[in-house]
């Protein structure tokens, strides 16, 4: 893998620390925004600033092309049928080199036996073609087979869904999750892309309905957020930078959903060394709101520099695959309108702002 990059910043929300999803303090509203690509109706632009050719994640909004949110019931296929005790199961590492090696046990009898990883689609939009893995058997682990996600081809961002054929003829399975090793996420080992690639970050991880998978993000640089506290005032994120470097003029900028790029507020960016920075915007900035409407999104950036372009702020360098129902952020009031930051379907940072509600009788 080029350039998967962890971080060991603490899990966090108050200035005292934050509560995952059902602790104290902790909630996560009804009106939470779906973040999919066609909430704003057209897309603000066929070319995000800082993304690749082909991808769309790096402003805030979802890959044509991946899921945002695991399988529901009704998505279910045939293939879901099979009791999951009677599925294969994949142990999962990650190690300091960014390599993701996969173990499967429990297959039957077989000889030539490959993993197939496919990119889940948009819902009614049909399969791509799979990432087929031969695995072979593990060294010193009978009846145990291992597959090495290669760098190249680099995964495209989304999710992407794990089978196994036993067989080049036989039908595909799913593949349950076993013991996943992500260890080197928490201890905070690097590594840059190489040759000016994109950053690649893979993690393994469990769907909601039981079945193994890999999330993909896939970005020309990142700004990982870490720490984030919520005050009175407005909000601090503490993060780091991969594949971009701060220089003079740099800011965080939070950009209006659904303006077009047009409606930007900017705060100063403190250059920390080697890579970390810091910002603090005001809530005040983010006024006025329609009112009253239904709430308005401003999504994060930073702005490395005068000329450089914008870079998503993100949490993707931890082991969990999904922020939005865990990194939960308490909601501020000032003059009637609510803030609340929190965490997108893609894991990227957003702002959401809502505006005082209808009177009755108005």
């Amino acid at each position: 893998m080029s350039g998967t990059i962890p971080a060991g910043a603490p899990r966090d929300g108050r200035e005292n620390g934050g509560a995952p999803d059902g602790a104290a303090g902790a909630r996560r509203p009804e009106h939470a925004p779906d973040d999919r690509p066609w909430e704003d109706g057209t897309p603000e632009s066929s070319t995000p600033e800082n993304s690749t050719p082909g991808d769309s994640a790096s402003e805030g909004r979802t890959p044509e092309n991946s899921a945002s949110a695991d399988r529901t019931p009704e998505d279910r296929t045939p293939e879901d049928r099979t009791p999951k005790d009677k599925l294969p199961r994949a142990d999962a590492a990650l190690d300091a080199d960014g390599r993701l090696t996969v173990t499967l046990r429990g297959l039957r009898d077989t000889a030539a036996p490959v993993l197939h990883l496919v990119l889940r689609p948009p819902k009614g939009a049909r399969e791509t073609p799979a990432h087929a893995l031969p695995l072979r058997p593990a060294p010193g682990a009978p009846g145990r087979w291992r597959a090495e996600v290669p760098e190249a081809p680099a995964l495209a961002e989304g999710r992407w869904d794990a089978f196994v054929c036993e067989a080049p003829d036989a039908p595909r399975q799913r593949v349950v999750p076993g013991v996943r090793d992500l260890r080197v996420l928490a201890g905070g080992a690097a590594v840059h892309a190489p040759g000016g690639r994109p950053l690649a970050v893979r993690l393994p991880y469990a769907t909601k309905d039981g079945y193994f998978a890999v999330r993909a993000w896939l970005r020309p640089a990142l700004a990982e957020a870490g720490e984030l506290r919520v005050t009175a005032d407005g909000f601090a994120v503490r993060g780091r930078l991969f594949g971009a470097a701060a220089g003079l003029g740099g800011a965080a900028v939070l950009r209006l959903r659904g303006s077009g790029g047009a409606t930007t507020v900017k705060a100063p960016l403190c250059d920390e060394g080697d890579g970390a920075f810091s910002f603090t915007a005001a809530w005040s900035a983010l006024t006025p709101v329609p009112e009253p409407g239904p709430p308005a999104v401003w999504d994060v950036f930073v702005k490395p520099s005068l000329k450089a372009r914008r870079v998503r702020v993100a949490r993707l360098l931890d082991d969990v695959a999904d922020k939005k129902g865990v990194f939960v952020y308490p909601d501020t009031e000032a003059g009637g309108v609510t803030f609340r930051p929190y965490y997108t379907l893609d894991n990227d940072l957003s702002v959401q702002v809502t505006p005082p509600s209808e009177e009755p009788g108005r």
